[in-house]
């Protein structure tokens, strides 16, 4: 009965991978209004949107948490599109809604720590940062993060170890890549 469903998601999905941009944009609101009470048809077409508008976006993983109010990835969508934003204080609630819907996600923790900091918490930063750390020990970006945090306390020994495992963690990553991103 999700037959159709399916098909047009893979379609869409794959003309996003390919950047049919256009095309992908169309399929995708096509599964919208064709499916609009459906589970995660919303957070997709967000995820889609994230690159070239990002306020379109959010509305989509709003949708989404309308449909399933404690989707953790449309949350954490939010948070971090408004951290990249350089909105901390607008990432806040999002992260802590992250974190409660899903209290073992790395990347909770993360944008959690990260809106901490940014909005002047750093015991709580480093709280949620060293969380983050645990459960995710090889992410380059959560040990950048946790050496701020660690600066910002006036922890130089430790905010050292920190940028000196990201630089280990991100070229062990950049070896793995191929192209632009490459070592």
């Amino acid at each position: 009965d999700r037959r159709e469903l399916v098909l047009m998601a893979g379609r869409a999905t794959y003309m996003m991978a390919t950047r049919q941009t256009a095309a992908a944009g169309t399929a995708f609101q096509a599964i919208v209004e064709r499916y609009p009470e459906t589970p995660n048809v919303h957070y997709a077409y967000g995820v889609f949107l994230l690159l070239e508008q990002p306020d379109k976006a959010i509305e989509q993983f709003k949708r989404e948490l309308a449909l399933q109010p404690n989707h953790a990835a449309s949350l954490l969508q939010i948070a971090y599109e408004y951290l990249t934003e350089k909105n901390a204080e607008a990432a806040l609630p999002w992260a802590r809604q992250a974190l409660e819907a899903a209290p073992n996600s790395f990347g909770a923790h993360k944008a959690l720590g990260d809106a901490l900091l940014e909005t002047g918490d750093i015991e709580g930063a480093l709280r949620e940062l060293q969380a983050a750390a645990r459960l995710a020990p090889d992410s380059p970006s959560t040990r950048l993060s946790l050496a701020r945090a660690f600066q910002r306390a006036g922890l130089t020994d430790d905010a050292t170890r920190e940028r000196e495992e990201f630089a280990r963690l991100d070229r062990l990553l950049r070896t793995t890549r191929d192209g632009a991103q490459s070592v």
